[in-house]
């Protein structure tokens, strides 16, 4: 088994000093490749890094390890600033779905891919992995290098893979990135309840990240014979599993990975609901169509009166990126009995901002308006669904925070007359 550094430079040699690498994100980021660099920062000079990593878990500005280093990402968040600003940062606007399929064919020279120690067997598990692993799997022409995580959990419901499939090992004892949710705060439950009104017994909830997936996992807590399908799963799935509201068959939580603390990445490998799948399932939106009333509970920054969703931009600044958020929407709309919930605090800035506005003034447009489902903010619940453009205002405004509807109110009414 080779030294990182060593393997560094034997993939930067072989590439003729420019090689493309593919860095996986989420739990398992091989953080040590990054400590390895900054030991010796000759490894990133003329090296290309790509990845889909994540806002608030992974911390890694991997363009950053050398003046000559470049990186592309589906998300763009104040880690990669700089090197944005820089143009040495390529941001690439995709559904999760497309960036999926563009880890299938963008050139790469080789591919880290986090696996869990062997079995008896000698296979690996893709485990907390295997959202974008299998696009790199599959691939034939590059070097595929396992980095064995000793407390990767081996799921019994997901990808294995032999160890000789790979073309070169690494090990990595730190351990894996954790996430602590905060406690849910009054308005965010109360957002969950309203949220929890649009539900029923046996609904399949998928939840977007952040603070929305503690309001996801609190509504449907109000539930029984409750499934998940989603992308990410986090700590506030354990409580909503210790209330009894999930189903107790095998398969009922479907994810693509689970960023949370130990006791999430325990059980994830000890109980048999968990199925672990690629992107290519989770974020199918044939797949999620064929899900009988499956409720997609998303966040968004802010919502304006026409039913325009953003959720990439602050301040003029892009500070995230669509993610599977359309995937989501779309497949939601088209399930039977399927809902497409925004879930949002009607304020921002301790109360000093609206996140329901007239109209949004940012560069591009999230959600379109044609998207729309509901809006639910602590404030009650916007059926927008069928909704002509008054009706849209008018249940926008009542949901948003009371001392904003009057102003709200009124520059609706003048930017109507000149619609």
């Amino acid at each position: 088994m080779k030294a990182a550094a060593d393997l560094l430079r034997e993939l930067r040699d072989a590439a003729g000093g420019t090689p493309r690498y593919y860095i996986p994100g989420g739990p398992a980021e091989p953080v040590f490749l990054a400590d390895a660099i900054r030991a010796a920062p000759d490894l990133a000079d003329g090296a290309t890094f790509i990845g889909n990593w994540l806002p608030g878990i992974n911390c890694t500005a991997w363009a950053d390890l050398h003046p000559n280093a470049r990186a592309e990402c589906t998300f763009l968040y104040g880690d990669h600033r700089a090197s944005f600003e820089a143009g040495r940062f390529s941001l690439r606007p995709l559904h999760y779905s497309a960036a999926y399929e563009w880890l299938k064919t963008v050139p790469l020279d080789a591919a880290f891919v986090p696996v869990s120690a062997p079995d008896k067997k000698g296979e690996v598990s893709l485990s907390l992995g295997t959202d974008m692993s299998p696009a790199l799997t599959s691939r034939k022409g590059m070097r595929l290098v396992a980095i064995i995580r000793p407390d990767m959990p081996a799921p019994a419901s997901a990808p294995r893979l032999p160890l000789s499939a790979f073309t070169d090992i690494l090990e990595d004892t730190s351990p894996l990135i954790t996430l602590t949710d905060p406690p849910l705060s009054d308005e965010a439950t109360a957002i969950a309840v309203n949220a929890a009104n649009l539900l029923g017994d046996g609904f399949t909830i998928q939840s977007g990240i952040g603070s929305v997936q503690q309001i996801a996992m609190a509504a449907a807590a109000h539930h029984r014979n409750m499934r998940i399908h989603t992308g990410m799963v986090t700590d506030a799935l354990l409580t909503v599993m210790e209330s009894g509201a999930i189903s107790d068959a095998p398969g009922a939580i479907l994810t693509g990975t689970a960023i949370g603390t130990p006791a999430l990445y325990e059980a994830t490998g000890k109980d048999a609901r968990f199925n672990f799948q690629p992107v290519s399932v989770t974020h199918s939106v044939p797949v999620l169509a064929a899900i009988p009333r499956l409720a997609a509970i998303n966040g968004g920054v802010e919502v304006d009166l026409f039913g325009q969703v953003n959720s990439e931009w602050v301040n003029g600044r892009q500070v995230a990126s669509s993610g599977g958020l359309g995937n989501f929407v779309r497949g939601a709309q088209l399930s039977a009995g399927g809902r497409s919930i925004i879930a949002l605090p009607a304020t921002a800035r301790r109360g000093t901002v609206s996140r329901i506005v007239v109209q949004l003034a940012v560069p591009s447009v999230t959600l379109a308006r044609s998207e729309a489902g509901y809006v639910v903010t602590e404030y009650g619940v916007a059926d927008l669904g069928e909704a002509d453009l008054d009706q849209r205002a008018e249940r926008l405004i009542a949901v948003a925070a009371p001392e904003f509807r009057d102003q709200l109110a009124n520059d609706w009414a003048k930017l109507r007359a000149s619609l």
